[in-house]
């Protein structure tokens, strides 16, 4: 086991047939700057990466209005693609397991978005209960300033599609061994390293994320999940990172940024390093825990690879070397030195107000080893084995004798029958559901399964009836008016 790693970011690639830095141009920048700072000939020698991460925005995206956004985005990442396959060849012989992608803003579709809108009529009696349900968490109504109206999401297909073409992406790099699910409770992934004594969990923070609606978020269900998993006694010891793409402060004028309360989950989950962009420049600090105890979370910022910089800072990228043994860390930023995009040249750049050629810093240790395996933890790790390899149906056999008895089987079947639509499933063991995620499932299988009596009364019940969350009320009220139809 290696007690040390380092970590290439990149982010905000902005990739486009179009852009100005060309991906052979780019590829052989990096590759150079890869050999020049791994001798130390223009600062303090760095350790090669052994691990890449791209946290979001990897094309430009499509503008409203666009006639043939699909045949764009595809287009769009295909770029993206010869650009990664490439640079994973290039630095890290070929194994596209050791890449993290996650996606950005850029990456949520606006012209799927927009096709999901319908536009309201508010009357002058009625702008008060409207206003109050816009910023309600969960919303599905939405401002536009441009055209001073209200709209609202009237079509969750196609709103659940403004990330499709982001996960036909995802799925062609991985060879389809990882896919990107649509429904946004379950967009994260975990990359596990072992050798390194690592554990990286890719986050989206696009959830709610669209054209009319700026700010970042990550689904409480993707870290709750991620949690969960993470207590399996495989991952004792492992370091763990998380990587998302928004950042989590901004100035009063703006609204683009991720709650900084997400963090504190983060913390609570026992992530002691986080990755992001969006901001276009690069950043360290930590954020410590509110709620009791000593734990913090040493958060990463990369600028931009590809796109505009922000003031004061040029084009950049970041190499992070972790000491996990004496838990320190380095940041090493690579800032374009040049101005010409045809052939760019990357050397190393001091985070201000300091003027040495990296930043130290040091992180919180992994959290504490799980307790001593209960007797169906081989058949649970051997399940959860089989659920990261996509082989959903032998986990859902093996959870099956112990989802009446075991939280975690239990989670982890609903997940299984879910990737594999067995509704007939869900149905048969999910009914009574024990939690709102569950009612959510379990609404949406009996309407599949066209048990319309039972779905009618599943609907008066409290888990269902009286929930505050807004997906359960959401999807409550989508079969309401399908059983009045």
């Amino acid at each position: 086991m290696t007690l040390s790693v380092s970590i290439l970011q990149i982010s905000d690639l902005h990739r486009e047939r179009s852009s100005p830095i060309r991906n052979d141009a780019l590829l052989s920048s990096l590759q150079n700057d890869r050999d020049r700072y791994a001798t130390g000939r223009d600062s303090v020698a760095i350790r090669p990466p052994d691990i890449i991460v791209v946290s979001g925005d990897i094309i430009r995206g499509a503008p409203p209005g666009t006639t043939d956004y699909e045949a764009q985005l595809s287009d769009q990442y295909q770029e993206a693609i010869r650009f990664l396959e490439a640079l994973t060849q290039r630095l890290l012989a070929g194994d596209r397991g050791r890449l993290v992608l996650v996606p950005g803003n850029h990456d949520v579709s606006a012209c799927h978005f927009m096709k999901s809108l319908e536009r309201l009529h508010v009357a002058a009696d009625s702008k008060k209960d409207f206003l109050s349900q816009l910023f309600h968490p969960g919303s599905s109504l939405r401002w536009s300033w441009r055209e001073l109206g209200l709209y609202k999401v009237a079509d969750e297909e196609h709103y659940a599609q403004r990330l499709a073409s982001f996960a036909a992406f995802y799925t062609e790099f991985y060879q389809g061994r990882r896919t990107f699910d649509l429904d946004p409770s379950k967009q994260f992934e975990m990359f596990d390293y072992p050798d390194f004594n690592l554990t990286v969990v890719g986050f989206s923070s696009c959830h709610e994320n669209d054209f009319f609606n700026k700010q970042g978020a990550i689904h409480p269900g993707c870290i709750a999940e991620a949690s969960l998993a993470l207590r399996y006694p495989r991952f004792n010891g492992r370091l763990q990172a998380a990587v998302w793409h928004h950042n989590t402060e901004g100035i009063p004028s703006q609204t683009n940024y991720m709650d900084a309360g997400i963090l504190q989950n983060l913390i609570d989950s026992g992530f002691s390093i986080g990755l992001h962009g969006h901001q276009h420049r690069p950043q360290c600090f930590d954020t410590r825990f509110n709620y009791g105890g000593n734990a913090r979370i040493s958060v990463i910022s990369a600028g931009t690879l590809c796109g505009s910089a922000s003031p004061r800072f040029g084009r950049s990228y970041n190499i992070i070397e972790l000491d996990l043994e004496r838990r320190k860390g380095r940041l090493h930023v690579r800032e374009m030195l040049n101005d010409d995009l045809e052939r760019p040249i990357w050397g190393c750049r001091s985070l201000p107000p300091g003027t040495n050629p990296y930043l130290a810093f040091t992180f919180d240790p992994p959290p504490p080893s799980s307790v001593a395996p209960p007797p169906t933890t081989t058949v649970l790790l051997e399940a959860q084995r089989l659920h990261v390899a996509a082989k959903y149906a032998e986990a859902a056999e093996l959870l099956l004798p112990l989802a009446s008895t075991d939280d975690l089987a239990r989670r982890l079947l609903l997940d299984c029958f879910g990737k594999l639509n067995d509704t007939a499933g869900i149905a048969a063991h999910f009914d009574p559901p024990l939690s709102e995620t569950e009612a959510i499932y379990l609404m949406e299988a009996l309407w599949a399964e066209q048990n319309l009596e039972r779905l009618c009364v599943l609907l008066g019940e409290p888990i269902v009836a009286e929930s505050s969350d807004p997906a359960v009320d959401e999807t409550r009220r989508k079969y309401q008016a399908r059983l009045a139809g």
